[in-house]
């Protein structure tokens, strides 16, 4: 018989999950006294292990079979097709003995005494073991060279595991308080008891396949995840362990951060109708976070000082945004801002092309805003010659900055001078 290692033996069991959809399983299990014949069933590994991917220390292994023809009923049919079983009678409980013909469309089969063909015979079918060949969950088996530990190391990549995270901003008029929650979805076909878990975030290149809800909440006490770089990504590792049931959605606190400062940015350009409106502030320790943010959904959530309730006020996805970096998320369009753009003339002279541009801006807001103008400019070297505003050349466009009082209207003018001699847009 061989010998058995379910995960009641293991003594350690570690999760890194990736962005991509599997994760790298680390556990350490107890070997127990090993079999005449050095087999060893290593139980308890999910479906979608990826069994090439296998590292064990503490046994040389000389053969690795990863066994996964589940028991299902017609496996079990089929195992059985020129052999006996019993049919039982669900109203009289008489026991008939039958060979079994077929399984495939339908039981035909034998009454061993009369030799007659019953087809698609009713009653509870007994069958007397559990044919060769088929076993009740996926096992690796493996065969033992040498033992050179008490235990077994075991490294392995699945996949069917997958993570994202969900951003949560209570936001007021310069600052916001925030919630990293962490979703870890398990599909794999096992669950994780008592694992420390990992997240690594960035992209990791994997060779193509040849072939290819239940919500539980746990809090964390500490406001902020254990957090290395790791070759060119970064590994977050959570303070508690946690359970993984499969099939099931978790979720669990990645960080929390208070009082972190912000500024709501309005931009428009030639086609707006009203600005976009975007939340912005600096990642860095100084304001409060200062640890790469993996990418995510980001979620805003504005106080209203009448009742204290809290509304939502937009929605935008990040994408991984190292320390340093300013985080902006585009919440929607400011209602009480209207903009106007025109082009009022269009002359040459001296073999340049002149566009005079006009931007009208009412701001009906209670609260004087700052609005950031982006014109796009046509292909070609262009300068701004007349202009009410100050300008800077961005991305070959025009940005300005403009001032607006509350309850009032500013306009905007200015005169590009494009030189078509050249063909390439200069930044």
């Amino acid at each position: 018989m061989p010998t058995m290692m379910p995960a009641s033996l293991t003594k350690d069991l570690a999760l890194t999950v990736y962005n991509d959809g599997f994760a790298l399983i680390q556990e350490v299990r107890t070997i127990p006294p090993l079999s005449e014949d050095r087999l060893i069933h290593y139980l308890d590994v999910p479906q979608l292990i990826e069994a090439n991917s296998l590292q064990v220390k503490g046994l040389k292994i000389a053969e690795l079979n990863y066994e996964y023809d589940l028991v299902d009923k017609f496996k079990l049919l089929e195992k059985y097709v020129g052999r006996e079983l019993k049919l039982v009678d669900k109203e009289s409980g008489l026991v008939k003995t039958y060979r079994l013909l077929s399984a495939q469309n339908g039981l035909v089969l034998e009454d061993i005494q009369t030799n007659e063909i019953v087809l698609d015979a009713e009653g509870i079918i007994r069958l007397p073991e559990l044919p060769d060949g088929l076993i009740l969950k996926p096992t690796l088996v493996w065969k033992i060279r040498e033992q050179t530990a008490e235990d077994a190391r075991v490294t392995y990549l699945t996949r069917g595991l997958s993570w994202d995270v969900d951003y949560i901003a209570q936001v007021r008029e310069n600052d916001f308080d925030l919630t990293g929650w962490v979703t870890l979805i398990n599909n794999s076909g096992m669950t994780y008891q008592d694992a420390k878990l990992k997240l690594m975030a960035g992209t990791v290149s994997r060779a193509p396949r040849r072939l290819d809800r239940t919500i539980a909440y746990a809090q964390a006490e500490t406001n902020k995840p254990e957090h290395q770089t790791f070759a060119d990504y970064h590994l977050y590792t959570l303070p508690e362990r946690v359970t993984v049931k499969d099939h099931q959605q978790k979720q669990v606190q990645l960080l929390t951060a208070n009082q972190i400062k912000s500024e709501m940015v309005y931009e428009a350009n030639a086609y707006s109708e009203h600005p976009t409106i975007f939340f912005t502030f600096r990642n860095s320790v100084e304001n409060g976070l200062g640890i790469p943010l993996p990418k995510g959904r980001f979620k805003l959530y504005k106080e209203n000082p009448k009742d204290g309730s809290s509304e939502f006020i937009g929605e935008d996805s990040i994408p991984h945004t190292a320390v340093g970096e300013l985080v902006r998320i585009q919440s929607g369009e400011a209602f009480d801002i209207t903009v106007e753009s025109e082009v009022v003339a269009e002359y040459k002279k001296n073999g340049d092309e002149f566009e005079e541009i006009v931007y009208r801006i009412r701001n009906q807001k209670e609260q004087p805003i700052s609005l950031v103008i982006k014109h796009g400019t046509s292909y070609g070297y262009f300068d701004v010659i007349d202009f009410t505003h100050p300008w800077t050349r961005k991305n070959g466009d025009i940005q300005i900055i403009v001032p607006v009082p509350a309850k009032s209207q500013v306009e905007v003018k200015f005169t590009i001078r494009y030189d078509r001699t050249t063909d390439d847009k200069v930044n």
